[in-house]
């Protein structure tokens, strides 16, 4: 049983000393602040019965409490789902995206965020994009921001698929499709590279520069390609002498 008299530091140096059966002693303690709580949220070992003692307690209604519950694996499924709403943008992907969470819990945060989408600022947007997975990942390639595709490059979660499928749309915008051939890792990949002298919105001056790469083979192959913009298959005409 915890001492009511406890000050906070005196609390604070008993932390580690706690058992899960001091939790509720915790919560209702004069001296208890938040950090405490967060405390003892940090273990890993915390069983289900002591994690929904904590989500149903005062301490709950704290953005930082709630964002420290729905990541513990060990919370409750109704109380992580409850509480996966009322968090920011930035912690929804810390959720969706923590693979020690239930299917349920990343699913459910993932789909509040893709919802929330429309609505956010660019510059939110250009940092989700680096960091971002899934349907959200997905739905930002559809942003007509260069500077949102430029950051979802730099996504380490990013496969060739989804870079084909930017550099291939007609409905891709120039600045996006000069940003994905101006990215040194992407516009490696031969097949981008193919499906960006395929799309008649990339910039001339990129086509050339990736029209000096091909090999003779692929050259011949694009030249008589019909969905390569005509001023490309005279390029790769001339580079094949037959101009």
């Amino acid at each position: 049983m915890l001492d009511p008299d406890l000050k906070d530091e005196d609390l604070w140096a008993l932390m580690p000393q706690l058992s899960v059966e001091d939790i509720p002693a915790l919560l209702v303690h004069p001296a208890a602040k938040e950090q405490h709580v967060l405390k003892f949220l940090t273990r890993r070992d915390l069983p289900e019965a002591s994690l929904g003692l904590i989500a149903h307690s005062r301490w709950a209604g704290t953005l930082r409490v709630q964002c420290a519950l729905v990541n513990h694996p060990h919370t409750p499924l109704p109380d992580a789902l409850n509480l996966v709403k009322f968090l920011f943008w930035r912690d929804l992907n810390q959720v969706a995206v923590n693979f020690q969470l239930a299917a349920d819990v990343r699913h459910y945060a993932e789909q509040i965020l893709f919802q929330r989408l429309p609505a956010m600022a660019v510059g939110e947007k250009i940092t989700l994009a680096r960091l971002a997975a899934g349907q959200v990942l997905k739905s930002l390639r559809l942003d007509k921001d260069p500077s949102v595709i430029q950051a979802l490059l730099e996504n380490p979660r990013l496969v060739e698929e989804d870079v084909l499928y930017l550099a291939s749309q007609q409905r891709t915008p120039a600045p996006v499709l000069e940003a994905v051939a101006r990215d040194p890792k992407w516009s490696a990949r031969r097949e981008v590279r193919i499906a960006l002298l395929r799309n008649s919105k990339t910039p001339i001056s990129s086509a050339i520069s990736f029209i000096r790469s091909l090999t003779a083979v692929e050259a011949k192959s694009l030249a008589t390609d019909a969905k390569v913009p005509l001023a490309i298959r005279r390029m790769l005409q001339t580079k094949l002498g037959k101009v």
